[in-house]
């Protein structure tokens, strides 16, 4: 249930031309807010589905054809189903110089031979026969990724849905998921006796004690009243509030 107050005002409306999608003065604000929304949704896709290892597709070439590049990525997903299912969570990165490729965030141990055939297999050859895609393989042992470093995984994919890409509009998707993943329900505390941001903080902390702290992520929006807390899976021997 959403409840606002009435407005109200005296004489006919001032009605005023609407800016375009992505042109109006709020477009970096909305550019940040999207990027957040889309941060969140993919830690916990990440989490989900419990993604332990980062697949990596790149071009041997500076690819900046950001339709060129989701042709290639569909085609993969879709030839690698035929043969595997999995789950995935994957975004798109643009580096400095403007090149893109692929992050792809998945669960066990993976067939890197299939993955590279079929990813240079979509992407073919160069004029004089060189293979123009390579596939990488992060194991759980790389970036503090595996059981307990499941957060850092999620954490490391979703930073890119908050970056600013000149290959991308407002309104284009920052990420990529399979069908199938089922988030969990979210659960929300009210916290009555509360007065300050910094008592909300006090308090998320104590909610979470007993969870280990190790690489613990944290994000506080004052406007809008929110402490958000991501932390490893697991009990350690002694944990304090550390404030």
């Amino acid at each position: 249930m959403t409840v606002t107050l009435d407005k109200s005002f005296v004489g006919p409306a001032i009605s005023r031309p609407r800016a375009k999608r992505g042109e109006s003065e709020k477009r970096l604000q909305n550019e940040d807010d999207a990027g957040r929304r889309a941060k969140q949704r993919v830690r916990d896709c990440c989490k989900t589905i419990g993604a332990d290892r980062m697949v990596t597709l790149t071009y041997r070439d500076n690819m900046t054809d950001r339709e060129k590049a989701l042709k290639d990525w569909k085609a993969f997903v879709r030839r690698l189903g035929k043969v595997n299912k999995f789950h995935y969570v994957a975004v798109i990165e643009e580096q400095e110089r403007g090149a893109l490729h692929f992050h792809v965030a998945v669960r066990g141990k993976q067939n890197y031979v299939l993955l590279r055939s079929i990813w240079q297999r979509v992407v073919g050859l160069g004029p004089s026969g060189e293979q123009m895609g390579q596939v990488n393989v992060r194991d759980p042992h790389k970036l503090g990724f595996g059981v307990k470093g499941a957060h850092r995984l999620a954490g490391y994919i979703a930073k890119y849905c908050g970056k600013q890409m000149d290959s991308r509009a407002l309104d284009q998707k920052r990420y990529f998921r399979s069908k199938g993943i089922v988030l969990p329900e979210l659960q929300y505390w009210r916290l009555p006796n509360c007065t300050c941001m910094l008592d909300a903080v006090h308090s998320a902390f104590h909610m979470i004690e007993g969870h280990s702290f190790e690489g613990l992520e944290t994000w506080c929006n004052n406007a809008l009243g929110i402490v958000y807390l991501a932390t490893a899976p697991g009990i350690p021997d002694a944990v304090e509030v550390p404030f």
